[in-house]
């Protein structure tokens, strides 16, 4: 029964995001003064229709969205001596009616992502790049492994004694992020192991479980599984201050002072000038927090020495450390800086520090209170010093909070996330017409119609917000996939009244034509290698 529910509610979806795009041209063509000779819903062949007026109103047998057929719609030049007729309005008409369909299924994106953020919804997470920033914000709590989020009554699961909260660490012996942990709902013969409330808990699915293709072993659903980008420590000598304050080569680096790490690049700048590193840390399947003390977080280096200058003359040379000055360290340029302008004509001691060996100088400033030094700072970041890093994948569990604004503050968020995800959208399907065209395969996250009938199932059993989502979604890239310059689509037509505008002149109608039958043929040539690429995914 709910796959019949998914089927109708599928179909559904798309007639009215067809029939919303369709309205669109209908309605703007008819305020023009255009002649519509039928507005259909769903495509032919007809079931039903009736004419009321000049324009007959049917509903037809394949029950996806609607088409709009205007007088001299896709006519010759004949048809330019008929007023009403399409191709005989003013330019700015014909482009007002071709781009009113891509307006309408925005507007109907913008209002219901405006419903969704005035009651509260998650946010749209399109990929790793915006998984980080959310987590940065908090509107993502993490937890490291696989976290069960519900566990079905009188399933395998419940027998077992599973619950809600549970995080699998451990499956076969072997980290879950090496692990394919969907196994465990589909699979016999794996023992696992997860932690609940600090302590630790092994699990067998037997080899005698009764396997039904397609369901769920377990009964279990799970917190949304994500492999993030993290920061592991390969090697970390014993005489560092890392070693000594309790860090271990395989731990995993979540944050440092309360910022998370994701990437090995950025731990330079998290430790740059700090004095005490709060390392949070993931060591054998439990979170820790580790203090490192950084006493000479900023050193200062002589990056260039003036000639004759009292530094010149006293034997200072570039990449020179600066320890101290009369036994006063610095934590920083200006400190230094400072100290010296403050103690000018005298003679002064300098602790220099040169290929690991320290020595002293003695000088005294110039007239102007100098001693003729270019100065940098030498970040020392403490830990790193005998550490070594690279960059690793934990698989963790990501908690999205539900995003809620007042009604004008969701108008903006939504036109901000409109013009975020039309981006995306526009990008996405480029690099997939590239990838056909140019390397002959598909990407694994491009679905079509059987990809999105399968969310489709996901999303209804989820609940009226999702499928608000998935609508909004669909009819944003209805819109976006519409307005791209290519032959057939909305914008292709566009294109051509576009170089009409610029070159004075209509294009030839029959040439117009035979490229946009092209461009029908080139996508329905896509459709069909999506579908079937939807099915090959599905069986395998």
């Amino acid at each position: 029964m709910s796959i019949l529910i998914s089927a109708i509610v599928f179909i559904a979806i798309f007639s009215l995001l067809i029939f919303v795009h369709e309205f669109g041209h209908f309605i703007t063509a008819k305020r023009s003064g255009i002649k519509v000779e039928e507005f259909g819903f769903g495509l032919p062949p007809r079931a039903w229709g009736k004419k009321k007026g000049e324009t007959i109103y049917s509903i037809n047998w394949i029950p996806f969205g609607g088409f709009v057929r205007m007088l001299g719609e896709d006519s010759d030049e004949g048809m330019l001596k008929k007023k009403r007729s399409f191709v005989a309005q003013p330019l700015r008409v014909r482009m007002k009616v071709v781009v009113a369909g891509v307006v309408m299924n925005f507007l109907l994106a913008w209002v219901l992502l405006i419903i969704g953020f005035s009651i509260g919804m998650k946010p749209f997470l399109m990929g790793t790049d915006d998984v980080l920033p959310a987590i940065k914000s908090g509107l993502v709590e993490v937890t490291e492994g696989v976290e069960i989020e519900s566990v079905e009554l009188s399933s395998l699961g419940a027998t077992l004694g599973l619950q809600a909260g549970d995080v699998i660490y451990e499956v076969d012996d072997v980290s879950v992020s090496a692990f394919n942990f969907d196994t465990l709902l589909t699979e016999a013969g794996h023992d696992f192991a997860l932690y609940r409330e600090g302590k630790s808990f092994t699990y067998e699915v037997g080899d005698a479980v009764e396997i039904v293709e397609g369901t769920n072993i377990l009964g279990v659903s799970f917190v949304l599984p994500h492999s993030l980008p993290r920061v592991k420590i390969f090697d970390l000598d014993r005489i560092s201050p890392g070693y000594r304050a309790g860090l271990r080569a395989g731990d995993v680096i979540l944050s440092v002072n309360g910022v998370e790490l994701f990437y090995e690049s950025d731990f330079a700048e998290l430790a740059k000038g700090q004095s005490l590193l709060v390392y949070e840390i993931y060591r054998d399947n439990a979170v820790e927090t580790v203090l490192v003390e950084n006493k000479e977080s900023k050193r200062i280096v002589i990056s260039g020495v003036f000639p004759d200058s009292p530094a010149d003359l006293a034997g200072l040379e570039e990449g020179d450390v600066v320890i101290s000055v009369n036994a006063k360290t610095f934590s920083g340029r200006e400190a230094f800086v400072e100290f010296i302008s403050n103690n000018q004509d005298s003679k002064m001691a300098y602790l220099i520090e040169r290929g690991g060996e320290r020595q002293f100088y003695e000088m005294a400033t110039n007239e102007s209170g100098l001693i003729g030094v270019v100065l940098s700072e030498l970040i020392n970041f403490g830990t790193a010093e005998g550490m070594s890093l690279y960059q690793h994948s934990l698989l963790s569990s990501l908690d999205v909070q539900d995003e809620q604004y007042p009604f004008f503050t969701a108008v903006f968020k939504s036109l901000d996330e409109i013009w975020r995800l039309s981006k995306l959208t526009a990008a996405g399907f480029g690099d997939f017409v590239v990838g056909v065209f140019t390397r002959g395969e598909v990407a694994d996250e491009v679905g079509g119609p059987v990809a999105i009938a399968q969310i489709t199932h996901i999303v209804v059993q989820e609940g009226a917000m999702p499928l608000l989502q998935l609508v909004a979604l669909l009819s944003l890239t209805l819109a976006v996939i519409n307005i791209l310059p290519f032959p057939a689509l909305d914008g292709g037509k566009l294109l051509f009244l576009i170089i009409e505008m610029l070159s004075g002149k209509r294009v030839n109608q029959k040439m117009e034509g035979m490229i946009h039958m092209l461009g029908y043929v080139l996508i329905l040539f896509l459709i069909l290698l999506l579908t079937y690429n939807d099915i090959v995914r599905l069986f395998s």
